[in-house]
């Protein structure tokens, strides 16, 4: 994927980042199974939400970092979900 479509999509995504969206995300990540060491791992995420679960974690990892705060910001919403702090 070129930095130019992958930027796009980080920024088609960001404004979708309610609570509830990430959490019907989440919810159909577990559904799938959970990640080594419980939970899902965000990049895992990242690639569901961007609509590339092939994705390179080169690019997964860039668009986490960009999609980070309004992670956080979902995430503070949801009780029954919590965010890792130490990413």
């Amino acid at each position: 994927m070129s930095y130019k479509a992958l930027r796009q999509r980080v920024e088609d995504v960001r404004p979708r980042l309610t609570p509830t969206f990430v959490e019907k995300a989440v919810q159909a990540l577990l559904c799938q199974g959970e990640d080594v060491g419980g939970g899902i791992n965000a990049i895992r995420l990242v690639k569901r939400l961007l609509g590339e679960p092939q994705m390179r974690d080169v690019e997964a990892v860039w668009a986490y970092d960009q999609l980070k705060p309004a992670f956080r910001q979902a995430f503070a919403q949801i009780p029954s979900l919590y965010y890792f702090k130490g990413d």
